[in-house]
């Protein structure tokens, strides 16, 4: 198995991009094939964002249980294979993800939550204009290290109830981008491993989440060019001995299979 190719670098300009507002100060390169999609279905800009960001679902997990995820693949239009940051862990891999730097630039190297300093999306968004929720769970990386900016925060208690208020905002069509955050399959490999049967019916979870997303998406913002994106963070192995893991610098840790979408105005 090859490493991907694609820096998680490249998501959070090509984001700010498509939807109209400044970059992060510190973000780097595009993903082109998002932008030829938004080009094509929404004449180069959309209006809405809804970002699902499903923990620990490595690509290789993705391949080996490709039956699982028909709602991801019914909704999406494009696939990509991104190269997470190292060390793959979650609160890295998230600051990457919506500030556009490394993590040397970041600041976040290690498995730790501080505030982040640098720039991040949930700036640059507000700054042109753009009304933002974030919908995860109490105490959890994203809305620790995301902290402090000017955005609506909904935390709650587990993945059914952001569920549930996800869907309560996307129908109330007042934010033009909602970040979704869910856990349960990271939780579940560090209790057991990989493949287990608790790990495979978080993955089927994940799947039925953002179907029920989707089709919130497709009912109430019909007046909207909408993107849509199911993005995880990191994958996932099982070492020898010990329960399911994630922290090296091997395919199974680094390789995410990214999908994105757009629902033109109707």
């Amino acid at each position: 198995m090859s490493f991907n190719t694609i820096p998680l670098t490249s998501l959070a300009g090509t984001l700010c991009d498509i939807i109209g507002a400044r970059r992060p100060k510190e973000a780097k390169g595009e993903i082109a094939a998002i932008k030829e999609l938004v080009d094509k279905k929404a004449g180069g800009k959309v209006d809405r964002m809804l970002l699902y960001n499903p923990d620990a679902v490595g690509q290789w997990i993705y391949e080996k249980y490709y039956n699982y995820f028909p709602c991801v693949r019914d909704n999406t239009d494009i696939e990509v294979d991104v190269l997470t940051a190292f060390p793959p862990k979650t609160p890295i891999c998230f600051a990457t993800m919506y500030t556009g730097a490394d993590p040397a630039v970041h600041g976040i190297q290690t498995y730790c939550k501080p505030v982040l300093q640098t720039d991040t999306i949930f700036d640059a968004l507000p700054d042109s204009g753009k009304k933002v929720a974030m919908v995860a769970i109490a105490n959890q990386s994203i809305p620790r290290i995301f902290e402090q900016r000017d955005i609506d925060y909904y935390v709650m208690k587990y993945d059914g109830d952001v569920i549930k208020k996800a869907l309560e905002l996307i129908a109330e069509d007042k934010y033009d981008v909602i970040e979704v955050y869910n856990q349960e399959y990271d939780d579940r490999i560090h209790y057991t491993w990989p493949t287990s049967g608790l790990a495979r019916k978080a993955l089927k979870h994940y799947n039925e989440n953002f179907g029920k997303l989707m089709e919130a998406v497709k009912k109430n913002w019909t007046c909207h060019d909408t993107f849509v994106a199911f993005s995880p963070d990191h994958g996932v192995h099982k070492p020898l001995i010990g329960l399911g893991t994630h922290g090296k610098f091997i395919p199974k840790d680094m390789n995410v299979k990214h999908f994105f979408g757009v629902f033109p105005k109707q």
